[in-house]
């Protein structure tokens, strides 16, 4: 358990949100930064949960941890280190398990608060994260940014949302495998500066739905590919808020779409005064509530929200809210959500995809 704060001992108990929901603040090793988890279920049944963890968000001490949640057990381990870069921060973790049953681990890697000098790097278990290989290179385009999971294609291609961090602007570019990731072809977005993060889900055969962070912090932005990511339309704004956080999207099993975003846009005024880190204040768009939706129509439309979480008190002197929520559902039907909580540890919730209808607010 982590002395700091005794309640992040990683132990799932029911949640506020009531008896059907269970949820645990993760172990933590460094008391400043846990930011951008990464959610996913081994072979073996055992949950892997990864994110960013150190005195700040690029420092040079920030580095990738892991923790495991083992089949039947309730409770999440103490978190090991994955990367250790003396001179670069590494951020943005990104787990994945191949049909193989492999499990990858991508991360970003920059040199201190230096985006544009990115790239990403990948280590390898094939036990289900228990061992890992040596860190290698995926991507070395300085800039080369990841958040949101690969995605399987019904015709066995991977598809891999990016994004590139440059000085002009950030932009998205799609890459995709052919051959189980020993190589990548990167396709653009057409026009789609200032939408980043991108997260896709296949629809159809070689129909995909992606949905966009957008910069200038109004809405969520959409995009369609019909030909299996080949190509892809200009995002275009969706009736969905966005607060310039990332978002991300998952299709059930029954087919149904899940999206957790946070209900907040720049559009509503939903801001807060924070220092600009140069003796003055800035705006920054709300980061809560953190908020589920539900489509039964492939997107085309989200009549059912609930929000997972509401600010409260600790809220009161904390900038950062509640943000950077990843999605996950296990071979049992549950759904899993993990996040930012604060910035100060990772949340993780679990419930039944109806929780989410049983609210009582509709879009």
């Amino acid at each position: 358990m982590n002395p700091i704060d005794p309640r992040f001992d990683g132990r799932l108990k029911q949640a506020a949100a009531g008896p059907d929901v269970q949820e645990a603040l993760l172990p933590t090793l460094h008391p400043g930064d846990s930011h951008a988890a990464t959610l996913v279920e081994t072979q073996a049944g055992d949950l892997l949960c990864a994110w960013f963890n150190g005195p700040g968000e690029g420092d040079k001490e920030t580095r990738i941890v892991l923790s495991r949640l083992p089949a039947g057990s309730d409770t999440w381990t103490e978190p090991e280190v994955m990367s250790d870069d003396p001179e670069r921060s590494e951020q943005n973790p990104l787990l994945f398990v191949a049909p193989s049953g492999e499990v990858w681990l991508l991360h970003t890697s920059n040199e201190p608060h230096d985006q544009t000098s990115s790239r990403v790097l990948r280590r390898l278990s094939s036990d289900g994260g228990l061992t890992w290989g040596p860190s290698s290179v995926v991507f070395d385009r300085a800039g080369s940014f990841l958040r949101n999971p690969i995605v399987v294609l019904s015709n066995g291609d991977w598809l891999l949302p990016a994004y590139h961090c440059d000085p002009a602007g950030e932009g998205t570019v799609v890459q995709l495998s052919p051959d189980q990731g020993r190589g990548w072809t990167p396709v653009d977005i057409p026009d789609g500066l200032g939408q980043v993060q991108l997260s896709a889900v296949e629809v159809a055969p070689g129909e995909l739905l992606g949905l966009f962070r957008s910069r200038a912090a109004d809405r969520i932005h959409k995009s369609v590919s019909k030909d299996s990511g080949l190509t892809w339309s200009a995002p275009e704004k969706t009736t969905l808020p966005n607060n310039n956080s990332a978002i991300q999207v998952l299709r059930l099993e029954d087919g149904r779409l899940v999206l957790v975003f946070n209900d907040s846009s720049a559009e509503r005024d939903q801001f807060r005064w924070v220092p600009d880190g140069k003796g003055g204040v800035r705006r920054k768009t709300l980061r809560t509530p953190l908020t589920l939706a539900l489509s039964e129509d492939n997107g085309e439309t989200w009549p059912y929200w609930r929000n997972l979480q509401v600010q409260d008190e600790e809220y009161r002197d904390n900038e950062f809210g509640y943000s950077y929520p990843t999605l996950l559902q296990t071979r049992d039907g549950k759904l899993h959500i993990a996040y930012s909580y604060l910035r100060k540890t990772i949340k993780h919730v679990v419930m039944d995809p109806e929780w989410i209808e049983a609210g009582d607010r509709t879009a």
